[in-house]
């Protein structure tokens, strides 16, 4: 990997993921910065943020990918075994604590796991949203 210098987009990108209880898309970041920043510029970000193991991303199931902070990511860290809920109703995705036992594959090469519950969150539950 390249080195790359810590530029101001960077650095509130990572302080937006740490102020922030969920995930964020790209969209969401964009929006949320308070810089003006290229999407493309973004996505390259989170990708240098993915390969040194800052960030990890969940695909949701509209496809979109959906970033986080690394908090307990090992270090192979394509295969996080944290699971990920996704709420239909507000369309949060939220890392939750709960941990996955990964098996071992015999004969398989493993190069991503990713755990996506799909259902409707706490707080829209309480408030009666499906």
């Amino acid at each position: 990997m390249a080195l790359t210098r810590n530029t101001k987009a960077q650095e509130e990108v990572l302080k937006l993921m740490q102020e922030t209880p969920h995930t964020l898309t790209v969209d969401e970041i964009c929006e949320k910065i308070p810089l003006q920043v290229n999407k493309t510029t973004v996505y390259r970000m989170l990708e240098r943020f993915v390969a040194a193991g800052k960030v990890h991303f969940i695909t949701s199931s509209d496809g979109k990918a959906h970033y986080a902070l690394c908090t307990s990511c090992k270090h192979q860290h394509t295969l996080h075994n944290h699971i990920h809920f996704q709420c239909t109703a507000c369309g949060t995705v939220d890392c939750l604590p709960d941990k996955v036992e990964i098996p071992v594959l015999p004969g398989y090469q493993m190069k991503e796991t990713q755990f996506l519950i799909i259902g409707i969150c706490t707080k829209c539950a309480a408030v009666g949203k499906e």
